[in-house]
């Protein structure tokens, strides 16, 4: 399935940015994959040379080594934070059929902040980043991210642009319909209406 299905993309809405966890992370997981293929493929001629119960040994070591290795790609690629022109989407899998997405709008978006914990993060630059709503009972979380100031400051910016761009349309819808009643307003609404543009105008200059 893709990116664009799982999360349920509008048709006005567009992918902006996908931030992946740090490679890392997975590291660790990659190298111990590699040791159980390694170390099965080096014993794989005395493994043999005991029958059966050597060569099961044999195919449950490559087995498990690329087990471990294609999971920790899965996981890496599969949690995924994703910036939409409209909102923030968590996709947070938890194992092979256990997923959770959860999003929240640009216009519900309160704070947004990052952690680093202990040595490493902080010598490799990467850490955590969380999202907390206006309501405060709702927040996105991915961990292990490659340079989360740089992605924290990226949400706030395009968050605040989102709200003023909400904000001029409103107002735009607004200008739109006053013109529109424009022809059967009295000359005292008119009137009263420029007064209070004047005023307006005014307060703006002051």
């Amino acid at each position: 399935m893709s990116l664009a299905k799982k999360i349920q993309l509008k048709d006005d809405e567009k992918i902006i940015l996908v931030v992946q966890p740090y490679i890392l992370t997975y590291v660790w997981k990659y190298v111990f994959g590699l040791a159980f293929l390694f170390v099965s493929s080096f014993f794989m001629f005395r493994l043999f040379f005991y029958g059966w119960w050597g060569k099961a040994v044999f195919w449950s070591g490559m087995f498990l080594g690329f087990y471990i290795i294609f999971r920790a790609w899965l996981m890496s690629h599969t949690n995924v934070l994703v910036v939409t022109s409209e909102r923030v989407v968590d996709i947070h899998r938890l194992g092979w059929f256990d997923e959770i997405i959860s999003s929240v709008s640009y216009m519900d978006i309160k704070d947004v902040a990052i952690r680093k914990k202990g040595i490493a993060q902080s010598l490799f630059n990467f850490g955590g980043i969380a999202i907390a709503t206006k309501s405060e009972q709702f927040v996105l979380e991915i961990l292990n991210i490659s340079n989360p100031a740089k992605t924290q400051l990226f949400l706030s910016d395009i968050s605040q642009q989102y709200k003023q761009d909400i904000k001029v349309a409103n107002m735009q819808v607004i200008f739109n319909n006053f013109i529109k009643i424009i022809p059967d307003l009295t000359d005292g609404d008119l009137q009263e209406a420029r007064r209070l543009i004047d005023e307006q105008i005014g307060s703006d200059v002051v």
